[in-house]
């Protein structure tokens, strides 16, 4: 094998970022909040007071290194109120968008992360920002972890969601341990981790578009029942070679359903 889907979060371990809280005190609640879940990213918060600029906003850094800020109350509003249990139903790309926000969370990539009930919420986030830009392209391919298939079942929308990408000209596969599976694949191409070893801890979505910008994923193992620990990136070599492992080194060990079995 070329390299597991473990060495891979196993390299970025090393990583670690700041979230800067500035001039916070007039929305101190949120600030509490929106640091509790933070937390959960085992980043490194701390904050100042600075005459001169403006009011309640966070900056990200990476050592001495500026990444990106976002206000506030647009990221507690973001995190807190826009996203309900309803959040991922709907393939809609101007739907629930803050490109503010998302670009602020996208700086976040490669950081490793150890995350359980509503941090998760930020995986979920960008694993619709790339089912959504795979599905916006209409080309490259798309390679996503449920852990169980019964994922699919449980939230039919979700199934739904995938078959339209498949649609739309992505090719389009889905890994998972075959607890159910449809009468049809209806264009995507499925494998079965029949022994649960090989990719039923992880949850990953890999997209590799037509042109480099475009790439994209998040790639998480579950470590305890309910939390992750991974990563998301937009490095395209980094989503290249997650690809490739994926295709080389872990389809062969799968067994292949619907239009991914030999005809």
């Amino acid at each position: 094998m070329t390299r597991s889907l473990q060495q891979f979060i196993d390299e970025r371990e090393s990583h670690q970022r700041r979230i800067v809280v500035v001039n916070g005190a007039e929305v101190d609640d949120e600030v509490t909040e929106i640091v509790d879940y933070f937390d959960r990213f085992d980043l490194e918060t701390r904050r100042v007071t600075i005459d001169g600029l403006p009011e309640s906003f966070l900056v990200l850094t990476d050592g001495d290194a500026y990444l990106g800020s976002v206000g506030i109350a647009e990221l507690h509003a973001y995190l807190f109120e826009a996203f309900d249990q309803n959040s991922f139903r709907d393939l809609d790309p101007s739907a629930k968008r803050n490109p503010s926000v998302e670009g602020f969370l996208t700086h976040l990539d490669g950081n490793v992360y150890s995350l359980f009930g509503e941090g998760k919420v930020a995986m979920g986030c960008v694993s619709q920002l790339l089912e959504t830009r795979a599905w916006r392209r209409g080309a490259g391919e798309l390679h996503t972890g449920f852990q169980t298939f019964r994922a699919l079942r449980d939230d039919p929308s979700v199934w739904t969601r995938y078959r339209k990408i498949a649609d739309c000209g992505v090719d389009t596969t889905v890994y998972g341990r075959p607890e159910w599976t449809p009468e049809t694949w209806n264009g995507v191409n499925a494998y079965a981790d029949e022994t649960g070893e090989h990719v039923a801890d992880y949850w990953f979505v890999v997209y590799r578009g037509p042109d480099d910008q475009d790439d994209g994923a998040l790639l998480a193992r579950e470590t305890d029942p309910g939390r992750y620990t991974g990563f998301w990136t937009f490095d395209s070599e980094t989503v290249g070679a997650l690809v490739e492992t994926l295709v080389a080194d872990y389809q062969p060990s799968l067994s292949a359903l619907g239009d991914a079995a030999p005809s």
